[in-house]
């Protein structure tokens, strides 16, 4: 099937949507409790977050404006949101609001220490063990590290020396995470590069064959290797690095296909502008998502008002879905807003 810069556009936006909206979902649910679940949704979710990326990148700017174009997109919120973490904390702590907001970290040393070095986790680091991690906020530090080099790698003109390239550094990242974190969630930086150079070569494609067949592999694929593990980004861990890898690829290859059938679907032509709507400006969603996550306790605000379950869960989900998507639209409008009071 030929495939034009619009449609595939549009795919990649859906893709935005449905990485959010399961995003969420894995950051809300108890991997103990619904682990098969929790493994299906690590397989596709991780591998398209950085698939998008790899396809926003634009490789006929100089490898400087790509990176500046990477510093706006990630690094900037990346900081910002962390700072303002870090400050929230340190006045929940002086105020003792523990209870209406999260302050994940002891002290502010011990954020700025998590923030520079970008671990996700309480992890063993080339100065130690760290005992504090930034939380999701790692994702937006692996994208930003993950993109840089994914530019210098689409340099390579010889695609296959481009795919080697990438399976050995991936294969790099998944050994050193067995026994140490190195700065910056290079390894999940790593080992993410195969779906960015996914998405990267999606963006050159005219011919996508993939149909129906795709979509029972991916699904196949996905909840046999869910029953046994799920893909850990944030450590850069699998069991098994180079079947993890080809997991991830089929199950993100047929998640695309989804969304590309959405795109050509008149009946769910509404959904599919919802999911767009969703995952526009994709790398502010992340960061406002992650914001909410870390610092407001949803989970003790809906566990007064209803018990533990089902329903409490999707309220928990929807919320977030909501919030994020309010908090949103209202600094791209007061952006929109100041930058239009400048030009006048």
């Amino acid at each position: 099937m030929v495939m034009n810069s619009k449609d595939k556009d549009r795919t990649v936006q859906i893709l935005a949507g449905l990485a959010i909206i399961m995003l969420i979902f894995i950051s809300i649910i108890n991997p103990q409790d619904h682990s098969i679940l929790y493994n299906f949704f690590t397989w596709l979710t991780w591998p398209t977050i950085f698939f998008i990326a790899g396809y926003y990148i634009n490789i006929n700017l100089k490898i400087g404006q790509s990176i500046v174009l990477a510093i706006k997109r990630y690094l900037i919120p990346y900081l910002v949101v962390g700072l303002l973490m870090i400050v929230i904390n340190k006045v929940v702590q002086l105020l003792q609001l523990n209870t209406w907001i999260n302050a994940p970290f002891p002290a502010m040393r011990t954020g700025l220490k998590a923030l520079l070095y970008g671990n996700g986790t309480p992890v063993t680091t080339i100065f130690g063990f760290f005992d504090t991690g930034i939380g999701l906020l790692w994702l937006l530090m692996a994208l930003f590290v993950g993109t840089i080099l994914t530019v210098l790698i689409a340099k390579v003109k010889k695609v296959p020396l481009a795919i080697l390239i990438v399976i050995l550094l991936a294969g790099v990242g998944f050994y050193l995470a067995t026994f140490i974190q190195i700065p910056w969630s290079l390894e999940p930086a790593f080992i993410a590069l195969p779906f960015m150079l996914f998405g990267l070569y999606y963006h050159r494609l005219v011919n996508w064959s993939a149909g129906t067949a795709t979509i029972l592999a991916a699904l196949l694929v996905n909840l046999t290797m869910s029953a046994s593990t799920g893909l850990t980004m944030e450590v850069a861990y699998t069991p098994f690095w180079i079947l993890g890898t080809l997991t991830a690829l089929i199950s993100l290859a047929g998640l695309v296909v989804i969304a590309n059938k959405l795109v050509n679907s008149t009946l769910l032509a509404k959904l599919a502008n919802l999911f767009i709507n969703i995952g526009s400006y994709f790398s502010l969603s992340l960061a406002v998502f992650i914001f909410i996550k870390t610092m407001i306790p949803m989970n003790n605000y809906i566990g007064r008002i209803l018990p533990a379950g089902m329903i409490s869960f999707i309220i928990i989900w929807l919320l977030m879905l909501i919030i994020s998507f309010v908090i949103k639209l209202g600094i791209v409008k007061t952006v929109n807003v100041v930058c239009d009071q400048k030009g006048d």
